[in-house]
């Protein structure tokens, strides 16, 4: 996937690519359908780099249960469910507030960023994880999806709101 990463492609074009089905927040009934298609996204990813991580971890705590890798195997893995749960249970695509206030075009354009960025850093977490990279570093790049998720569920609300 990193040749789409690396692409000179639009941030839309690039999800596009990512996500068969994807249409781009473009119609007002597809918007619930696209914003389930970036979260099922995300979620496979995590709960992929989670079984890397549990595989692990179980590895080392039964070579030695007393190395503090295992602690920090088990923060990252309590910190990746809470964004995964997050990330699943997040109302799809905030359909409600949509029908009562217009989502503008800027709004849209950083959703797609969002998104990218978010599936983009989901991937590296998956491929982190694949290859036994250090817990902490690992914890760093969920720390800041948690941090965009919660940023980008803010499009949602109606500007007044926010």
């Amino acid at each position: 996937m990193s040749g789409i990463s690396d692409s000179p492609l639009a941030p839309l074009e690039r999800l596009e690519l990512m996500l068969p089905g994807f249409k781009g927040y473009k119609r007002k009934d597809l918007i619930r359908q696209d914003d389930m298609l970036v979260r099922n996204a995300i979620k496979l990813r995590l709960d992929n780099a989670m079984r890397e991580i549990e595989g692990r971890q179980g590895e080392l705590a039964l070579n030695d249960p007393f190395n503090p890798l295992v602690h920090k195997y088990e923060d990252l893995l309590s910190r990746l469910r809470t964004l995964a749960t997050e990330v699943q249970a997040a109302p799809a695509g905030m359909y409600t507030y949509y029908d009562r206030f217009k989502l503008f075009e800027e709004d849209m354009q950083r959703l797609v960023q969002f998104d990218l960025q978010l599936i983009s850093s989901a991937e590296k977490v998956l491929e982190l994880a694949r290859s036994g990279a250090d817990p902490s570093q690992i914890r760093e790049l969920v720390d800041s999806m948690s941090q965009l998720f919660s940023e980008r569920g803010k499009l949602f609300i109606p500007e007044k709101l926010r």
